[in-house]
């Protein structure tokens, strides 16, 4: 069954299972879909409301494309929790290989170094799609209905959490990966991504909390 068939509860279950996965990074995927889901609903509630009506005919018509840029981000999303749950069942499948020959043991090496690399781009990639999203919470709490702003609050920080669990993702795969030619590289790519999201959470939620609960003047 596809994740995006199960009901909360059967998630739940499974991910506290013994069960290989779901784990880390489909939930990682999972929080980015949520993300994407009140970042929507925050459009849904605005566009044809007197928030809305006030805007100008170009600000309508980036609201209605950011809404359907939310609504494929949930989708990607998705594909995002079964595309780590192949790529991590396809790695534990390289570790069962026969390893009784030296041409056994060569290939089986090859197939975990393959499947490692997978593992690690399937979480990277998430979080850079993750990254790209929080211009379209930002023009949510510029131009969305403010009485949904603690809405986007809540989407900017579960973007924000589903880019470090994404990355520590990348991480746990990087570590066998280190002596490799590209893991300088991706190291450096984590970190950009980490500080990149960390300077864009902050500054959005500095503006939301200004928002929902002004400071109070002496």
């Amino acid at each position: 069954m596809l994740f995006k068939e199960y009901k909360i509860n059967d998630f739940l279950v499974e991910l506290s299972s013994d069960a290989p996965s779901p784990g880390g990074g489909s939930t990682a995927a999972l929080v980015s879909a949520l993300a994407g889901g009140l970042n929507s609903m925050v459009y849904s509630l605005t566009i044809d409301k007197k928030a809305y009506e006030i805007l100008n005919e170009e600000e309508k018509k980036k609201m209605i494309s950011l809404q359907n840029e939310a609504r494929k981000f949930i989708e990607i999303s998705k594909e995002f929790m079964e595309k780590d749950r192949e790529d991590f069942l396809e790695l534990m499948s390289s570790y069962k290989l026969s390893k009784d020959t030296e041409e056994e043991i060569k290939y089986r090496k090859e197939k975990i170094k393959e499947n490692t690399i997978n593992a690690m781009k399937t979480p990277l990639n998430l979080a850079e799609e993750c990254i790209k999203f929080y211009d379209n919470i930002e023009f949510a709490v510029k131009f969305g209905n403010k009485n949904l702003i603690s809405d986007a609050g809540v989407a900017t920080i579960l973007l924000n959490s589903a880019i470090e669990s994404a990355i520590i993702n990348v991480k746990v795969n990087l570590n066998s990966l280190r002596n490799e030619s590209f893991a300088k590289e991706i190291e450096d790519k984590c970190s950009s991504l980490l500080n990149e999201s960390y300077i864009k959470k902050s500054n959005l939620m500095s503006e939301i909390n200004n928002i929902i609960y002004p400071k109070k003047s002496l």
